[in-house]
């Protein structure tokens, strides 16, 4: 029996950093990946409870009968994955994107057009909705629509990433606070090793 993966907190605060943040940490060589294979992904949609076009349990059913196409599907969430990181990092700072990088998110959001609407809300007015479609890779259109609001909007001002060079993970994250100096993606965890790590240089230097 397969056992499910124990994902990390989510401390992005947006949907689309979050699903970036399946990398810890992102530096080179030493990062474990969250999202193995298609199974982990649909894992990770059920942890975050985010509305998809067809249930989870659709999709693992799916995912069963058509291996190749969740292979496939699969490939092109971590693709993406890493577009998105790509792309938030170099747009938060005002540097160039790759082009590549657009592609990939572009194709995902050229894939959900035509299932996002709107319908009546039970309490007035009006809330979105999905229409249901049949590919593997409509987990990716809510994080699809998710980074292209981001990426739009003066939100993305305040996009910060938990710094690698003093121990952080690197991952990315919107820091609300009010001073807008939030340093660490969680102090409880990168923040609280980055202490210690500078208890024991200046330990060690005394």
């Amino acid at each position: 029996m397969r056992t499910p993966v124990s994902f990390p907190e989510r401390v992005g605060g947006r949907l689309c950093l979050d699903f970036v943040n399946t990398v810890d940490p992102r530096r080179a060589g030493e990062s474990r990946d969250y999202l193995g294979d298609y199974a982990d992904v649909l894992d990770w949609f059920s942890a975050v409870d985010v509305e998809l076009p067809r249930s989870v349990s659709w999709l693992r059913r799916r995912m069963r009968q058509r291996p190749q196409e969740a292979a496939d599907a699969f490939r092109r969430a971590i693709a993406m994955r890493e577009a998105l990181f790509a792309l938030v990092n170099a747009s938060r700072l005002g540097d160039p994107v790759r082009r590549r990088d657009l592609v990939e998110l572009n194709e995902a959001l050229a894939d959900s057009a035509g299932h996002r609407f709107l319908v009546p809300a039970a309490r007035g007015g009006v809330q979105e909705a999905w229409r249901t479609g049949d590919s593997l890779t409509q987990v990716l259109w809510p994080v699809a629509i998710d980074a292209w609001d981001l990426l739009t909007e003066p939100e993305l001002g305040q996009v910060r990433a938990c710094p690698v060079d003093a121990g952080g993970c690197g991952w990315l994250f919107l820091d609300t606070s009010r001073a807008g100096n939030r340093r660490w993606c969680d102090m409880r965890t990168c923040g609280n090793r980055a202490k210690v790590r500078a208890h024991y240089v200046r330990a060690a230097g005394a």
